[in-house]
């Protein structure tokens, strides 16, 4: 028979057939998919480095969150959805991981998940800063005025010192002529009188009809307390106990001290 006559030809192993599937060939897009899924698996399992910092202990916050991929394998895609397991950390130093397949792959540093409140506008801290109480505006009003009526009571008492210094001298010295009936005197020949304020004692000294060889003195009161020697000592006449004769009035500031006229002298008044 013809057909018997054929020879037999053994099939050769390294010829493809034309009417077979053409061979597999992954796509350049597809194997950067898988090393990117490959990376991904890799920094979700523990660092094989020990120069990375340790996992942080599992009293920590976690989540679960469902991602898909799809990884190739061979001619077509698979669908693969894996649950995760993610927990917030700090991000990760830069280290190199090196696979077999992939070769060195640089490590990603993670996204800060933890919550962090922001601050407020600057419009707003400028109005609070403007809000202030208004008893602050009263207490600064009164250190104020304290510390003027301070100044003022010490310029005050520096100027009526300056100005007692100019006009009495220091000692404080009062001098006055003054008719009284002592010695004959007149208006021609009236009374010298000497007022002294000697260190806190007062002492009055009259020259009656101006005759310094009939000299009286009189003493008064003693001033003790600080600051009295440079008190001005004063005086003035008039009829005190209503009698013919005038008296002599010696003012120390605001006090008055009488000394009655006998008709030849002054003398404390009962």
């Amino acid at each position: 028979m013809t057909g018997n006559n054929r020879q037999f030809q053994p099939k050769r192993i390294n010829e493809t057939n034309k009417n077979d599937l053409s061979p597999l060939i992954l796509s350049p897009s597809r194997s950067r998919r898988n090393d990117q899924w490959i990376e991904e698996e890799l920094l979700a399992e523990d660092d094989p480095l020990a120069s990375n910092p340790p996992r942080p202990p599992t009293s920590s916050i976690r989540w679960n969150t469902t991602t898909t991929g799809r990884r190739g394998t061979g001619s077509r895609d698979v669908s693969i959805e894996t649950t995760r397991q993610q927990i917030p950390v700090s991000p990760r130093r830069t280290a190199d991981l090196y696979t077999p397949t992939t070769g060195p792959v640089q490590a990603r540093y993670r996204r800060n998940t933890m919550f962090q409140p922001t601050p407020p506008s600057l419009p707003a801290q400028i109005a609070e800063q403007k809000k202030v109480h208004w008893l602050l505006y009263v207490g600064v009003g009164m250190i104020a005025a304290l510390a003027l009526w301070v100044s003022a009571s010490t310029l005050l008492a520096w100027g009526t010192e300056k100005y007692n210094d100019i006009i009495y001298g220091n000692p404080r010295i009062y001098q006055t002529d003054y008719v009284v009936g002592h010695n004959h005197d007149s208006l021609a020949h009236p009374s010298h009188f000497i007022a002294l304020n000697l260190h806190g004692q007062v002492i009055i000294v009259e020259l009656p009809a101006g005759d310094p060889t009939k000299s009286i003195d009189y003493i008064g009161p003693a001033l003790i307390a600080a600051g009295d020697e440079k008190i001005p000592i004063t005086l003035t006449f008039s009829n005190v106990n209503k009698d013919r004769n005038v008296d002599m009035i010696v003012h120390i500031q605001d006090k008055e001290v009488h000394f009655c006229n006998n008709g030849t002298k002054f003398t404390a008044c009962s």
